[in-house]
């Protein structure tokens, strides 16, 4: 082969190269998208299920995103939680329920000041069956301390927008969510306030994602 023939096969071999590498990164885009939380359409409700009344309300989110394959289930997904967007609902008087939410932005509770992000690292979602039911499990952040956690929930995509709702539990006593400030020192009323309180929350999602 001359020099000639042989600088145009080189030249013909990097355009098809290149054309490979094109295809390549159009199919994995095509194969997976990413959608993003609408996060002025999803929050996360929450009940502490105290035994003597008790308290309730809501969180809302900074972002999140779940990624979709193309003609397949969602695969995993990332979620920024707005601790500072926590608020109870559960009283008529509005100055009641800010005095729980300064009770809640302590450190014996959620440490606000300190962690205003929570976070949740979806690692693997798994259909039931031919249901729109998934097993959802991954790594829950509060308070910088994270604990891997799994639940059920109901995931339905119509056209560009996803809905998934949830209703799961999480122990507090993993966050140290206990109601002593300085868990070091006795504190004989926080320790009775902690026991009254179950300690699973109740935690309910209701979740809208588009492109």
């Amino acid at each position: 082969m001359n020099r000639f023939a042989a600088s145009n096969l080189f030249n013909m071999l990097k355009k098809i190269t290149l054309i490979l590498v094109l295809a390549s990164f159009q199919i994995s885009a095509f194969a997976q998208q990413t959608y993003h939380l609408d996060i002025k359409k999803s929050k996360i409700l929450w009940n502490n299920r105290k035994t003597m009344g008790g308290h309730y309300g809501y969180i809302l989110f900074n972002s999140g995103t779940l990624n979709y394959p193309a003609g397949d289930d969602p695969k995993d997904g990332i979620f920024s939680i707005d601790m500072n967007s926590m608020r109870s609902t559960d009283h008529t008087e509005q100055a009641q329920n800010e005095k729980v939410d300064q009770e809640l932005r302590k450190d014996g509770y959620f440490s606000i000041d300190k962690y205003p992000t929570a976070t949740m690292i979806v690692k693997q979602i798994t259909r039931i069956g031919k249901s729109s039911i998934y097993k959802v499990s991954g790594d829950l952040t509060i308070k910088g301390i994270t604990n891997f956690i799994d639940f059920t929930a109901t995931i339905k995509k119509t056209g560009d927008v996803i809905t998934a709702t949830a209703q799961l539990e999480i122990d507090r006593l993993k966050w140290h969510i206990d109601m002593q400030t300085n868990p070091k020192s006795w504190d004989p009323f926080a320790a009775l306030a902690d026991h009254v309180i179950s300690d699973k929350i109740l935690v309910s999602l209701n979740l809208v994602f588009g492109k």
